[in-house]
């Protein structure tokens, strides 16, 4: 692992710890401006625009990161950032924390640590020759599939409806980082900026991803979904799918062991987490919101 790369990796958990602060940002702004109690309106639109600004930086973050590493090693951190999320969601938004919520997000948190020790240990393949036709195949599909599925899963229950939106908004934001990645990638290294009008296409259509998930974010608050556990899904989702996709992009072969075990992990401790209901007699704490 080289310092490009470890350099990447901090990137990816200071960008993690800002996005997943920023959903929990926005929905104690939007319930603040539900809730005509819980003091000024102008207090409440000022904590709403400081999620969506916080919620923003993701292009930036990951721009950023692409130019020392592969996409993979920006995405690969972003289960730590669930720890802010949740503390964030229990202390300020008053979301019932369980005790399974709390393991499965510890246990997200080892399957990071896997992946970064089997998988980004010994390197990731370059997005350089990675097949743009192929990568802007999966994100199109994606884009479509995304709001057709939030619209199936109306009727269904809160678990359902934080697993389809978390998917869908994780997704999104995951194919903005690597369709960027592909832009910025160099036959020798990442630049900063794409070096071709070809890339300069690919990495204006990748802003809309991130887009999408910001939509597919505030869409989910209006269905009622929590913050932390649909942010358990989102944050699945963004991890495993670059690690999937990546090699077949680039013609590099399966994903390897380390990335699949490190993604059944993952996947593991967000089954655990949304296994608990909304509501529970083990709650560590459960309290009405009340604007504080």
């Amino acid at each position: 692992m080289t310092a490009g790369h470890a350099l990447a990796m901090l990137i990816g958990i200071l960008g993690t710890s800002t996005i997943h602060l920023s959903k929990g940002v926005m929905k104690n702004g939007l319930l603040r401006l539900r809730d005509h109690a819980s003091g000024s309106r102008t207090t409440a639109r000022a904590i709403y625009a400081l999620g969506i600004a916080m919620n923003f930086t993701n292009p930036l973050w990951v721009i950023v990161a692409n130019r020392f590493a592969p996409t993979v090693y920006y995405t690969s951190m972003y289960g730590l950032g669930l720890i802010a999320l949740l503390l964030y969601s229990y202390r300020r938004l008053a979301e019932p924390v369980s005790r399974n919520q709390v393991r499965g997000v510890g246990v997200i948190v080892l399957g990071t640590l896997v992946i970064g020790a089997l998988e980004l240990g010994g390197g990731a393949p370059s997005l350089y020759t990675a097949s743009r036709a192929l990568v802007l195949t999966i994100a199109g599909i994606w884009m479509v599939g995304a709001p057709l599925a939030a619209l199936a899963s109306r009727r269904a229950s809160i678990v359902t409806r934080e697993v389809v939106f978390g998917v869908a908004a994780g997704g999104l934001a995951a194919l903005e980082a690597v369709v960027k990645g592909v832009s910025q990638a160099g036959a020798e290294s990442s630049s900063f900026l794409p070096q071709t009008p070809a890339n300069w296409v690919l990495f204006i259509v990748s802003f809309a991803g991130a887009a999408g998930a910001f939509g597919m974010i505030q869409w989910s608050f209006l269905r009622s979904c929590r913050a932390s556990m649909m942010g358990a899904i989102y944050t699945t989702t963004y991890v495993a799918l670059p690690l999937v996709i990546t090699p077949l992009v680039t013609n590099s072969g399966a994903p390897s062991v380390g990335s699949l075990v490190g993604v059944a992990i993952i996947a593991g401790g967000a089954l655990l987490a949304v296994s608990a209901p909304p509501t529970g007699a083990r709650d560590l704490r459960v309290r009405r919101y009340s604007g504080g």
